[in-house]
């Protein structure tokens, strides 16, 4: 791989560059979003179970409560009486697997513990569980305050008496000072959030799998539409190249061609009639007859052969153009070209200097000369009117004839190489100054419009000024 790259692959990363970093912005936002939503969906589902839970404990209190408070305000029989059947009723309501209910009167003491009687009669007031939580303290005020839950980690029966957390909610029988409640172990909250988090963490993997798989995909696709179209704007530039170097090398052909013409059928046998006249001069002088007649002939013709080879230096790149300007570069051409064909040419120029660079004097000249060589060769016309003008931003050079005119989109569609190759060096000469160039044509009027927008100009010019050329 080249140490630089070329244009357009630099413009292509330039190209994919955003795409890419917005793909990582995308998936980084979208990740974070994701981790806060799964935290607020763990949150709220762990509150609304908790919740659940704590309005189930206080319903199963209330049953309880429901089935000794006639004992709990009875009169008939002692108060130890009533507290006995109070613990027996209390220690056979059961629910769940692990759900029973416990008393504890104000010391500390317990009273009820199904499945652990062990514990009945002693005091477990300082009990302590093993995050430094003071479990029968902690039920004891809850239950003096009115009702309330305490956590703490407790034994669990159903696991062999393998501690768990558990959530507790109790209440206080403050006439015989004893707190009864009831409570359930939670350790399966934090199982169910595992699982659902498993499930979201695998819905948010999934999730951010398809955004980076459409993301990437994407990329692929500019990348790919990106090598496509730069392959084939080179196919297509290879393509006007090609086009362009042959309407070069035929153009050239051309010139060639008409130079030679000229030098052979002007030149050459213009040199050729000199020659034998001063030969012929030469052998009268030799006989001692008079020879003035054949050097003044060869004279005349040595000035003819140089008028042509100026007018063949002056069509290749006139000094007048340079010296003088377009206008009077034009004036010239229009001169030339009625002398030569004995059509009627009048030229309208505009008369200040200095606007024009010497590369776009040169652009519009070629312009004027190769119309003119097609109106001389094609349109059989008998007037041409050239014109520099400034109109609506743009400065325009118009030639116009009087000619047959042509059939302009047949040969703008036309795929022959050799037709059009003047009206196609017109058009790529003006699209690098950003012109345009127009084309009018029917019966008895041709027009040829270039247009060079004033932006080209050395000033930008008002309309109505005149400008030189």
């Amino acid at each position: 791989m080249p140490a630089k790259l070329n244009i357009n692959y630099r413009l292509q990363l330039i190209t994919i560059l955003p795409l890419v970093i917005a793909l990582a912005a995308v998936l980084t936002a979208t990740q974070r979003e994701f981790k806060a939503l799964a935290e607020q969906a763990e949150t709220s589902y762990r509150q609304n179970v908790i919740d659940h839970r704590q309005q189930e404990l206080k319903n199963y209190v209330s049953i309880a409560r429901g089935a000794i408070d006639h004992l709990y305000q009875g009169q008939e029989l002692s108060e130890q009486d009533y507290q006995q059947q109070v613990k027996r009723v209390l220690a056979d309501m059961r629910f769940g697997v692990d759900g029973y209910f416990f008393a504890y009167d104000y010391d500390g003491v317990n009273l009820v513990l199904p499945g652990q009687e062990w514990r009945i009669g002693q005091n477990w007031y300082e009990m302590e569980d093993i995050n430094g939580v003071m479990v029968i303290q902690s039920l004891i005020e809850q239950g003096k305050a009115g009702g309330g839950f305490s956590r703490y980690v407790f034994n669990q029966p159903s696991r062999d008496h393998e501690i768990g957390n558990k959530m507790a909610y109790s209440e206080g029988l403050d006439n015989w000072r004893w707190v009864i409640g009831t409570g359930v172990y939670i350790d399966d909250i934090d199982e169910q959030i595992s699982v659902l988090n498993t499930a979201m963490s695998t819905h948010i993997s999934k999730a951010w799998r398809m955004t980076l798989f459409i993301g990437a995909l994407a990329i692929g696709v500019v990348f790919t539409s990106g090598l496509f179209i730069r392959y084939s704007e080179k196919r297509l530039a290879n393509k006007k190249l090609r086009e362009l170097n042959e309407r070069i090398f035929q153009t050239q052909e051309e010139e060639c061609k008409r130079f030679s013409r000229e030098l052979h059928d002007g030149i050459s046998q213009t040199v050729a009639a000199a020659r034998f006249s001063l030969e012929t001069a030469q052998l009268k002088h030799q006989h001692k007859d008079d020879a003035s007649q054949d050097i003044d002939h060869a004279m005349t013709l040595i000035r003819k052969i140089m008028v042509d080879i100026r007018s063949i230096s002056h069509q290749l790149h006139p000094g007048i153009l340079e010296d003088y300007g377009l206008g009077a570069a034009l004036d010239d051409l229009g001169q030339e070209f009625s002398k030569r064909t004995g059509i009627k040419v009048e030229v309208k120029r505009l008369s200040v200097r200095n606007v024009l660079t010497t590369e776009l004097k040169t652009t519009l000249y070629r312009i004027a000369q190769e119309a003119i060589t097609n109106i001389e060769r094609h349109a059989n016309a008998t007037e041409v009117l050239i014109s520099l003008s400034l109109a609506n931003n743009w400065l325009v050079l118009e030639i116009t004839d009087n000619g047959q005119g042509f059939d302009y989109d047949s040969v703008q569609k036309s795929t022959k190489a050799y037709e059009g190759i003047g009206l196609r060096n017109m058009k790529e000469r003006l699209h690098f100054y950003q012109g345009k160039l127009e084309i009018t044509s029917n019966v008895r009027k041709t027009s040829v419009f270039a247009y060079i927008p004033k932006s080209q100009l050395r000033y930008n010019a008002d309309v109505d000024d005149s400008i030189k050329s």
